[in-house]
């Protein structure tokens, strides 16, 4: 092995090189691309698209974000209910992790987050607060539903302005509805038609 690593020409030992930054880029890449084919084969066994999601369903996997399309609550609400400042890196690693990470320890052998997710969940359905857009932009994974609940403007507003029905729509983020509608201008032009209305109809934001 080491003759014939000294036996590499400079050219081969670049060629090496970019074969081993390939594989380092590949690999994360390829596991991000198994975790969202098991967050939307998860979402679509339990039906999420037609909304009122069982706070049962909360697994350990699941990032903050995921939960919060999920069950259209607030990214800032779940932050403040779980006393966690919020950062992209907090926003999208897996609970269980997340909790390791906050040494919170675990309950009945799940992580102590998931307990603190699954309360707050039933406590902003018991009490809606609308905390504004914690990204300050829409984004394609969103839903309209978590759209309005963050932003206090009526799902069904929002769908009857981009000329869209509420039945079944409300609960698809937006990347899924714009290819199943055919949205004209794809998701690009969807999700600069929902900005506008954010913009021009968004409500001062509540405390929690």
């Amino acid at each position: 092995m080491k003759n014939l690593i000294s036996r590499l020409t400079p050219i081969q030992w670049l060629a090496l090189a970019l074969i081993l930054v390939g594989i380092a880029i590949m690999v994360p890449k390829a596991k991000g691309m198994f975790d969202f084919y098991k967050e939307v084969q998860y979402a679509a066994e339990h039906n999420f698209a037609s909304g009122n999601v069982s706070p049962d369903l909360l697994r350990p996997w699941m990032s903050i974000r995921y939960i919060a399309v999920a069950y259209a609550i607030p990214q800032q609400y779940l932050f403040n209910a779980a006393g966690i400042k919020p950062r992209k890196e907090t926003s999208m690693i897996a609970l269980n992790r997340l909790n390791q990470q906050l040494g919170y320890g675990k309950e009945n052998g799940q992580p102590v987050l998931m307990k603190t997710i699954h309360d707050a969940i039933l406590t902003y359905r018991a009490n809606p607060v609308f905390t504004g857009l914690l990204e300050q932009r829409v984004e394609e994974w969103m839903t309209v539903q978590y759209i309005a609940n963050s932003t206090g403007i009526p799902a069904e507003d929002i769908l009857q302005v981009l000329n869209l029905p509420l039945e079944g729509n409300a609960h698809k983020p937006l990347g899924f509805l714009s290819d199943e509608v055919n949205y004209p201008g794809g998701t690009k032009a969807l999700i600069t038609a929902v900005q506008e209305i954010v913009d021009a109809r968004g409500l001062k934001p509540e405390k929690p």
